[in-house]
């Protein structure tokens, strides 16, 4: 054939394939973005169950079904109503044998007794309509398994709150199941009916929405078992929201660290938001820890802990920075002592913080002031400080710390915090009221802490904040120099602070806080 007939054939085969490729419908869905509809057979689930049928969405041409299902025509069906208001003529092509059924009369008995036919996508689409009633219909057909004094947590040893957790409410005789949390976001619809099968524990407990995927039906399927979930936001909330798809999150029992979103969070929509700061654990800082080879001469040094910047930065605020002149405001702000925190950069920029990513412009902004801030801190500090982090710190213009690599949380740590002279806490500009877990840790382990001023300090008494904190980086010099030796007033002050921590602020602390938080009406 020659290549110019060959040529003329395929662009003919081409465009007939262009012409014959099914146009799939496209409809606004719950959060405001496009979403195409498909409507193959694949796109329905069959549930088996009694003779009566209910189908959980129709698709974008119902027509279809009388093909797909014919045994199952004559049904009852649930439809979202933007299907039928988006969908030019979507009525009319419902089947005669189909009568609507609403939400509310599709109770636990009904859906345990039906054959149940879904349309998968209807999830995605609209996750807060479909994700109560998919739920239903899985929890309908279980054996539940006994209520036992057991917590379920959806982390992995090495994440952030897991052993401190664990050791709480294992402390108040709980028995605490240790969740695959990759699993649960990827498979939430077979994975947590076996694990209810096989037990009903007291409490879902999430970190960041770990262990819950982003539409909402591993949070659903546990309401409809009866389990409370609770949910602890430890950074900014709405930085962790931008992966969440549903606003399964406005009916959830939030918990959040720094009381300055609880405001914000509920004009969005959320209806129970509690203040929950962090924390310290006493099996780990108490006495606890031991010096790392590189953890030498401490005695007269000021210790800073830390990254320069969070995992994953970079890919977060991907192609962002900050308005110019607001940073410029911002840096001035920090040489006269004020924060141009999260809440400023919102305030100045207004941005949507959910649903959808615009969050990141409000946020990129905080974490710029930020670094800044931390980065005028550890130059004023000067060369009498000891920085345990990430090489970036070494290479960075006016910092003179000696730098020296990461140390072990639990094993190091603790030891490292009370050899130091003190240890300098810097606070990050996203959470504005936000506390760390050097606010806690330190002084549990027995360490000195100097640390920035913020409004989370209002958690602790006047007298005890008042001494070591610092407004200003060009003041931590001077009020070092005040606590580097060993004095009667440093020894008293470090004394009061270590009594108020472990009498007010360990985890078994935080643990009976949600506890009873749940089970308040």
């Amino acid at each position: 054939m020659a290549w110019s007939v060959y040529l003329a054939e395929y662009a003919t085969k081409a465009k007939c394939a262009v012409v014959n490729r099914p146009k799939r419908i496209t409809i606004t869905n719950e959060l405001g973005n496009a979403q195409t509809l498909p409507d193959d057979k694949g796109q329905f689930e069959v549930i088996p169950g009694g003779p009566q049928t209910v189908f959980l969405g129709l698709g974008p041409a119902p027509g279809k079904l009388v093909d797909y299902f014919p045994r199952n025509i004559e049904a009852r069906y649930i439809e979202h109503p933007e299907i039928a208001r988006q969908i030019e003529k979507w009525d009319s092509r419902i089947p005669a044998t189909m009568s609507p059924l609403s939400p509310e009369a599709f109770t636990p008995e009904m859906a345990g007794k039906c054959t149940i036919i879904r349309y998968r996508p209807g999830l995605k689409a609209f996750p807060s309509f479909w994700g109560p009633l998919t739920a239903r219909t899985a929890t309908s057909r279980l054996q539940p398994g006994t209520t036992s004094k057991s917590v379920w947590l959806p982390l992995g040893e090495a994440d952030l709150l897991s052993k401190e957790l664990t050791a709480a409410f294992e402390e108040q005789g709980y028995t605490v199941r240790a969740l695959d949390r990759e699993q649960l976001e990827r498979s939430p619809g077979t994975v947590l009916p076996d694990l209810l099968q096989q037990e009903t524990p007291e409490l879902f407990l999430s970190v960041n929405f770990k262990g819950l995927e982003p539409f909402g039906l591993g949070f659903n399927l546990l309401r409809e078992a009866g389990v409370p979930v609770a949910i602890w936001l430890v950074d900014n909330p709405f930085n962790i929201l931008t992966s969440v798809k549903s606003g399964y999150w406005k009916e959830a029992n939030l918990f959040v660290t720094d009381h300055s979103f609880i405001g914000p969070l509920m004009k969005y929509g959320a209806s129970h938001v509690t203040h929950l700061p962090l924390a310290t654990s006493p099996r780990f800082f108490d006495q606890g820890g031991t010096l790392p080879d590189h953890a030498g001469g401490l005695e007269d040094r000021l210790v800073f802990v830390g990254r320069s910047e969070f995992p994953g930065k970079n890919r977060f605020f991907a192609g962002l920075t900050p308005n110019q002149l607001l940073l410029q405001n911002a840096v001035a702000m920090l040489d006269e002592g004020e924060r141009p925190h999260f809440h400023w950069w919102e305030e100045h920029i207004r941005a949507q913080l959910w649903p959808g990513n615009n969050i990141r412009h409000v946020g990129i902004g905080a974490e710029v002031a930020g670094y800044t801030w931390k980065v005028r801190c550890l130059s004023a500090a000067g060369d009498a400080t000891v920085i345990f982090g990430d090489d970036k710190w070494s290479i960075i213009n006016g910092i003179t710390a000696d730098t020296r690599p990461f140390v072990d949380y639990y094993a190091h740590l603790p030891a490292i915090y009370r050899t130091a002279a003190a240890t300098l806490n810097i606070t990050g500009l996203q959470l504005p009221a936000g506390l760390t877990q050097r606010h806690f840790d330190v002084w549990a382990a027995g360490g000195f802490l100097l640390t920035d001023n913020n409004p989370g300090l209002k958690l602790f008494p006047e007298d005890l904040c008042d001494p070591i904190t610092f407004r200003t980086a060009s003041e931590i010099p001077t009020l070092f120099a005040q606590f580097k030796h060993e004095t009667q007033e440093k020894s008293a002050l470090r004394d009061a602070w270590r009594q108020h921590i472990l009498n007010n602020h360990t985890y078994a602390h935080r643990i009976t806080t949600i506890l009873e938080t749940i089970q308040s009406p």
